[in-house]
């Protein structure tokens, strides 16, 4: 599988494949930009990282947040991809 592309398994527990177009960091949090494989439309997650390394998007559910994270990566998108 290419390095750029996740299996995720949604709320209805089928796998998606999603590509993630980039990462970036807002102040101490890590954000992801990714998106369907046949879609150009992006999702903006926030990034944890268990203690045994495993990693987990987080939805936005603060629309102040999210307003601020998609006006930054707007920004700087053009550097990232």
């Amino acid at each position: 599988m290419e390095d750029n592309i996740v299996e995720l398994i949604n709320d209805e527990g089928k796998v998606e494949k999603l590509v993630i177009e980039a990462t970036f960091h807002v102040d101490d949090v890590q954000y992801a930009v990714l998106h369907e494989v046949d879609s150009d439309e992006g999702m903006i997650y926030s990034l944890d990282e268990t203690d045994d390394g495993e990693i987990i998007l987080n939805i936005i559910d603060d629309e102040e947040e999210l307003k601020e994270v998609i006006e930054i990566y707007e920004g700087i998108a053009d550097e990232l991809i």
